[in-house]
Order: structure tokens, then C-alpha cells, then sequence
């Protein structure tokens, strides 16, 4: 029986909002329990030594890269932001096209539409702006956490395929919690020229970190699994707990097809492992694009086969997800097919191989955190595993091997 008590990394999403928030509103971040993770690092950093600095370097650090673009255009300077050559392969044009319109004096250093980006900040005055949020909500959180300084506010139409809602959501949540004045009515949403004032807040635990306590609770045959720290699921939620501003909640919901079940204990959600039926399963991750590999590796795991949809955008994080998991589960027999840009069908092998510690599987990173924690959890299954980049999960979970020790990693 598996049974363990995990003390989960703080949520990287609800840190950097709040170091933003911070900086944007000139008070230091009143902020318990803040990410450890290389990305929150490599964002506190930016925003410490901007004034100081010409060139910001934001390595592979997504979110640092579209909530410093707005940062740095709408104060005072000129900088370079610049990023790993991933990170120069990453869309950053609607963010771009949009603090032009408001303003901003931004160019292309290399490549149209990508990093690096040559930045003469000054300030905006705010306004009415459309969006497209077709390949991510961050363009959005990046504009709409700088408008309540903005002497207009911002009034934001978003366009296009409408992905990953709970992000943007939660950067509202947390935008009203340092009692900004913000409001969204579907695809609209308004921000009030009200500016931030210092709060305590609290950040969660992650519950994409969770998810892979959830896949390996769904690859056992029997556990006991604590994880602290993590306001509760709708799902399982009872009065008077806090509800988790984050979409990958519903990871909880989602492994009940895998035998999974969550308990609310004191401080703990408690997954336990019971019996399930082995039928086609069907995942939408337009919300939730961080999920995908943990369901990819979790099916592969229990030779279940799924239907997955929303998967468009995943070419646009730290790795093409959808190709480096299809490249990954093929070393184990199962198919991962395409079937469309947005659809594909997992065909999970009939009898899953094993590896003995003198010839161990070795898969590839592919410089992503999420493609390596989703497939430690296998060697449950298939025995000896090896990563050629195992380093990679310090960007969120720098803890994780230390917690996944009993693997025999």
C-alpha cells in the first residue's frame, strides 16, 4: 500500500499574480507561503533589478515573459527582454499588437511576433482594447493586472478561441482581493482606474503539483495519500472551506474514472484507491492544457484508452506536449494519434513491458517540467526509469524527486 503525507509546492500561478500585483501597486508583497519554483525566482528577480538593468533575461519563464512585456512598457525606460531560444519560439504578438494600439513603443529584435523585444516604456493612458486569446490567457492576465494603475482603466474585449478561463479568473480573483475594481461579463471585462492597496495574502498549494500524486494514487493498487495545503476541489468542498482559485482542481473530479477518490480531512485532501469500470474515457483541456500529460501518462499507465480534445495550444508550451508525450508512451507500446489539431485518441499497449535497473527505459525531458513529472509516476508499472534532463522540474516542483524517492529515482 501506498501511503505518504506530501507537502505540496506553492502555487507558481497565484505567486506570480501576487508579486505583479505587488509592483505594480509600489508596496512590498505581504505574501505567505510564495513559490520556490524557478519561475517565481526568475520573475521576482525581474521585477527587482528592472530599474537597474537594461537587458532582462527571462530564460524560460513564460509568465515572466507576457506580464513583463506590459510591465516594462507602461514605466519609464528602455530594456531588451530577452528569453531561451524555447522561449523565442513562443507567441508573444497579440500581447504586442495591443500595447502598441494603447501606446507603446515596442519592436521586434529577431523574428516578427517573438522574443526579443526591444521595450521604450513610457507611460499608458488605458482604454478599450480587443484581444485574441486564442493561444493564451496570459496575454490577457498581463494587461489586465497592469490597468487598475492606468488613468483610463481598461475596458477588454477578448476574441478568438476562449482557452484556459480559470487563469484569467483567477487573476480577477486575485486583482479584487487588493481591492482593484474588475468585471467580467462573458468576453468583456472592465477594469476601474482604482489602484491596488496592500493585502495579506496566502498562496495554495499548486494543484498541477497534486496531479501527480493523483496519477501515481491511480496507478497503485491500493493508497493513503495526504496532501497539504490545498483549498479544496467544488467537488468535494465543504462549508466553511475555501474554494481553489485554480482550474487543475478539477483533476480530482477528472481521476474518479481512474478509481481515485478524494476525502476532505482536517488539513488534508486524502486520495484513496478503489475499483473502477474499464471504459473509453473523454478529456477536454481547453482549461486545463497542464494536465494533459499527467491524463496521457495515467491512461498509458492503465492501459486505458481516451479521447482528448482542447489540445491546440499545447505546441505553445515549454514543448510541443502533444508530440513529446506521443514520442514518450510510444517507448511503452501505446499510441497517442492525431487526429485533428485539436483532437487525438490514446491506444494504450495490450501488455505493458518492464525495465530492470541494469537496462532502465530512458526517456527525454524535452526541456518541459510537465513531460517529466507526468512519466516518473510510470515506473510503477514498468520499473526502471531514466530522464536525460531530470533537472527541468525545478521551474515549478523543486522538491519533487525528493518526494518521489520511494520510486527509486
Amino acid at each position: 500500500m501506498l501511503k505518504k503525507t506530501v507537502i505540496l509546492p506553492a502555487s507558481k500561478s497565484e505567486s506570480n499574480r501576487a508579486l505583479m500585483i505587488a509592483a505594480y501597486g509600489g508596496f512590498p508583497p505581504d505574501v505567505a507561503n510564495l513559490s520556490d519554483s524557478q519561475d517565481t525566482k526568475v520573475l521576482r528577480e525581474a521585477l527587482m533589478f528592472c530599474h537597474e538593468r537594461k537587458t532582462i533575461d527571462i530564460a524560460d519563464c513564460g509568465t515572466a515573459a507576457r506580464f513583463m512585456t506590459t510591465y516594462l512598457a507602461c514605466h519609464d525606460g528602455d530594456w531588451l527582454l530577452t528569453g531561451t531560444d524555447r522561449m523565442k519560439q513562443r507567441p508573444i504578438k497579440p500581447l504586442v499588437d495591443v500595447l502598441r494600439k494603447l501606446g507603446s513603443s515596442i519592436e521586434y529584435v529577431e523574428n516578427e511576433g517573438f522574443l526579443p523585444l526591444q521595450i521604450h516604456g513610457k507611460s499608458i493612458t488605458g482604454g478599450k482594447a480587443s484581444l485574441d486569446v486564442s493561444q493564451s490567457s496570459q496575454f490577457a492576465s498581463s494587461l489586465l493586472l497592469a490597468a487598475p494603475m492606468w488613468r483610463d482603466g481598461l475596458e477588454l474585449e477578448l476574441i478568438g478561441n476562449f482557452n484556459s478561463v480559470p487563469y484569467l479568473d483567477m487573476t480577477i480573483a486575485m486583482m479584487c482581493h487588493f481591492s482593484a475594481q474588475v468585471e467580467r461579463k462573458g468576453s468583456v471585462v472592465t477594469v476601474k482606474p482604482k489602484p491596488y492597496r496592500p493585502n495579506s495574502f496566502t498562496v495554495e498549494a499548486d494543484w498541477s503539483a497534486a496531479s501527480y500524486w493523483y496519477e501515481l494514487a491511480a496507478l497503485s493498487e491500493a493508497c493513503e495519500i495526504s496532501l497539504m495545503g490545498l483549498c479544496s476541489p467544488s467537488t468535494v468542498r465543504r462549508a466553511p472551506s475555501p474554494a481553489s482559485l485554480q482550474g487543475d482542481a478539477i483533476i480530482a473530479d477528472w481521476m474518479q474514472a481512474f478509481g481515485v477518490m478524494t476525502t476532505e480531512m482536517d488539513s488534508a485532501l486524502v486520495l484513496t484507491k478503489k475499483s473502477f469500470t474499464n471504459t473509453t474515457l473523454s478529456f477536454d483541456f481547453s482549461n486545463t492544457p497542464d494536465l494533459f500529460p499527467t491524463i496521457v501518462a495515467t491512461c498509458a499507465g492503465l492501459q486505458r484508452h481516451a479521447r482528448f480534445t482542447g489540445i491546440a495550444n499545447l505546441m505553445f508550451k515549454e514543448s510541443d506536449r502533444e508530440g513529446a508525450m506521443q514520442a514518450e508512451v510510444a517507448k511503452i507500446g501505446t499510441k497517442l494519434n492525431k487526429v485533428s489539431d485539436n483532437e487525438a485518441v490514446i491506444i494504450p499497449s495490450v501488455s505493458l513491458p518492464y525495465f530492470e535497473k541494469k537496462r532502465p527505459l530512458h526517456f527525454l525531458s524535452h526541456d518541459d517540467h510537465r513531460v517529466v513529472m507526468a512519466l516518473a509516476p510510470l515506473a510503477m508499472k514498468i520499473g526502471d526509469l531514466l530522464f536525460d534532463h531530470p533537472e527541468v522540474v525545478r521551474k515549478s516542483y523543486p522538491s519533487f524527486w525528493e518526494q518521489m524517492d520511494f520510486l527509486g529515482f
